[in-house]
């Protein structure tokens, strides 16, 4: 325990003052060489004004068809909690045609325990590493996609081979580049209607559609994308599924709502009947936005104080005799100079039935919950986190941790140091874990 924490702590140090540097570097002094500015040339004296005109005739009394008064909209307070975003590199054309790129890098440290072995498993690593490109077409057609090389690096340990078999070994994972989003935005009446096809996150719970480079822990929570690949891709689309989704804004932007129909679990030929002959996975959520909306496909885990957010929302995905309801909260409020306080909760339950299998047992449901602030002025923030899953006829388990982030640039580029304790019910003993992550990040 001591020498994982020795490590932790040597590693947090050591990004810590990384980001101390760039954030309390001074801003240049002025050019003492530059030449001062010319003197304003004399006013030069103006004609007399001609006479003004006799007044016009007084109209007959009308009365004013008054306007339909507008709902308020909120604006985030105008203290700047943390540098401006770093806008992408972006090309544009005449016709309101764009093409944007960016970059996302995640290299992090991680001591981890184990529940039956001894020791820690040190590692040095790139949680995320991502290519974005997107954009506009004729101002009505929205595209994005990027790519990921997750856990670059992250030894994972392989059984040995032979009889009697050999020693087990640890290997780096090299996983390859693959897809992570593809998806196509049609907005034909602007926030209001928007048409989205292609690989993507579907609709479920508020955690469950922020995006990777916009989250304010360290990462997700761990039951975020509980059915893991229980609908039978080649590897963990991590959350994502491929469908047709409708989402928008009513009621001056206080709604929002999002249906779609995914590709979800295909099942398998038989003798007498092709494959894939089932009907699709259905997915929606409505959010109720009390004050200013998220208007992206992506949710941020905070908005820095840019965005002044209070929601709560609901969620539904079903397939076959598959079920999943959820439902959550979401508070992102600045508070002037003081800071940002920022708050979410999701509670979601999966029924896997008999269509799918879900890691643990087949019904089971967790509540999963972070709570931090901003701190104005220092760009620190604190944060706590909790999470709980049930589990029907298995051991339940437990996850509470915390730590820091430190926000020199915002999302741009940040720093994360947390702690996690992982309680897996009748376990000998817990799991200990400790990450610090540097992200750089812009699009």
């Amino acid at each position: 325990m001591n020498a994982a924490f020795k490590w932790s702590l040597l590693v947090a140090c050591s990004f810590t003052l990384t980001g101390v540097r760039a954030y309390s570097q001074p801003n240049p002094p002025p050019d003492p060489a530059a030449p001062a500015p010319e003197a304003p040339p004399a006013p030069i004296e103006a004609a007399p004004p001609p006479p003004p005109p006799p007044p016009a005739p007084t109209p007959e009394a009308t009365t004013a068809v008054p306007q339909a008064p507008m709902a308020p909209t909120p604006s985030a307070d105008t203290t700047p909690m943390v540098p401006a975003a770093q806008p992408p590199l972006k090309i544009e054309t005449p016709n309101k045609s764009t093409i944007k790129f960016g970059l996302l890098f995640q290299p992090q440290f991680q001591a981890l325990s184990s529940a039956a072995l001894d020791g820690y498993s040190y590692n040095l690593f790139l949680r995320r590493t991502r290519i974005l490109a997107g954009g506009t077409l004729f101002g009505v057609l929205d595209y994005f996609i990027d790519t990921d090389f997750a856990n670059l690096f992250l030894a994972n340990t392989v059984a040995g081979t032979g009889t009697p078999p050999g020693p087990d070994t640890a290997v780096k994972a090299t996983p390859g580049m693959n897809i992570q989003d593809a998806f196509i935005t049609y907005k034909p009446m602007g926030d209001l209607i928007k048409v989205d096809m292609g690989y993507m996150l579907p609709p479920l719970a508020h955690n469950a559609v922020q995006g990777a480079t916009t989250l304010y822990s360290w990462d997700y929570f761990a039951y975020t994308f509980q059915s893991g690949n229980a609908f039978n891709a080649s590897s963990s689309p991590v959350g994502r599924d491929l469908g047709l989704e409708l989402r928008g804004l009513v009621l001056g932007n206080h709604i929002e709502y999002r249906v779609g129909l995914f590709q979800g679990l295909r099942v398998g030929q038989t003798a007498t009947e092709v494959q894939a002959r089932n009907f699709f996975r259905a997915a929606g959520r409505v959010q109720i936005n009390l004050l200013d909306a998220e208007t992206g496909f992506f949710y941020a885990g905070s908005y820095l104080g840019t965005k002044k957010i209070l929601s709560v929302g609901g969620s539904f995905d079903v397939q076959d005799d598959y079920k999943y309801f959820a439902g959550d909260a979401f508070v992102d409020l600045p508070l002037g100079p003081a800071g940002v306080v920022t708050a979410q909760v999701n509670v979601g339950h999966w029924d896997g039935g008999t269509f799918v299998a879900l890691p643990f047992g087949q019904k089971q449901t967790a509540v999963m919950g972070e709570a931090g602030f901003l701190i104005g002025g220092i760009g620190l923030s604190p944060i706590i986190r909790a999470e709980h899953l049930w589990v029907t006829n298995a051991n339940d388990q437990t996850r509470l941790g915390g730590g820091l982030a430190f926000w020199p640039y915002g999302h741009n580029t940040n720093i994360k140091a947390f702690y996690t304790n992982f309680k897996t019910e009748n376990a000998a003993r817990s799991v200990n874990q400790f990450n610090v992550q540097w992200q750089l990040y812009f699009f």
